[in-house]
């Protein structure tokens, strides 16, 4: 995601992305914050479709927010635009220019973070979902038909096993990675630290559990004929339904 941040004031520039960086941190999503220090320097940049959404103050030195707004909108009509202010007079302006959002002065998280939910609600194509995590200081982000499997690397680390076989090590919990992946009923909890997708399941013998994109993994043979039963189940599932959603576990 992209954002333009315009105020010129230095400090609630840096205030302001600070806290968007935040959110970027707890929602684990990709931020990139291009900061202005008035309007005229932000409509020198703008092109339509370059941002996702604008941070815009409202009273400026030079253009004030509300002009460049108005600009905004006639280049693109579809520009999801934050007004904010220190005051709400300018309110009936912002909702003549379909502003996204009206965020009052002082500025905190408990205002950003809402509208970011909101602007990330708005842009979230409806597509297949996905499990997103860092590892070595990046963003990654593997649909969930592609995850293959994830498992206890040590306490506080995963390794996540992908489609194509490669493994990669993200800071996580188990117990983070099973509140997401265990609503989903293609991940099934194969055994203690280990979740695997069903989809990829091949075959199980009394101790291993056969996997067509990577290694086997060891069972409990206590276990084989549940885990066998619910593999089955969920074949049944998806050729009723074609569509694996929903939640799973052992």
């Amino acid at each position: 995601m992209n954002i333009a941040l315009t105020d010129d004031l230095p400090e609630e520039r840096n205030k302001i992305q600070g806290i968007i960086m935040d959110y970027a941190a707890v929602k684990r999503v990709r931020i990139d914050v291009s900061s202005f220090a008035s309007a005229e320097e932000l409509l020198r940049d703008y092109r339509p479709l370059r941002y996702t959404a604008v941070f815009l103050d409202i009273f400026m030195n030079g253009m004030s927010g509300i002009d460049a707004a108005r600009r905004i909108k006639e280049a693109d009509r579809d520009a999801l635009i934050v007004f904010l202010t220190t005051s709400n007079e300018h309110m009936p302006d912002a909702w003549r220019l379909h502003v996204f959002e009206y965020v009052e002065k002082p500025i905190s998280k408990e205002k950003i973070f809402p509208a970011l939910d909101d602007i990330l609600d708005r842009i979230a194509p409806v597509s297949v979902p996905r499990f997103s995590f860092f590892s070595r200081g990046m963003e990654r982000s593997v649909p969930y038909d592609d995850l293959v499997m994830v498992g206890t690397d040590t306490p506080n680390y995963l390794e996540v096993t992908d489609r194509s076989g490669e493994t990669l090590h993200t800071r996580m919990t188990f117990a983070e990675a099973s509140d997401i992946l265990l609503k989903d009923k293609r991940f099934l909890l194969i055994r203690r630290g280990v979740i695997v997708n069903m989809a990829f399941i091949q075959n199980f013998d009394n101790s291993l559990c056969f996997l067509s994109a990577a290694s086997p993994i060891p069972i409990s043979p206590r276990s084989r004929k549940k885990l066998e039963q619910l593999w089955n189940n969920y074949l049944i599932n998806r050729m009723q339904t074609n569509y694996p959603g929903g939640g799973s576990g052992v």
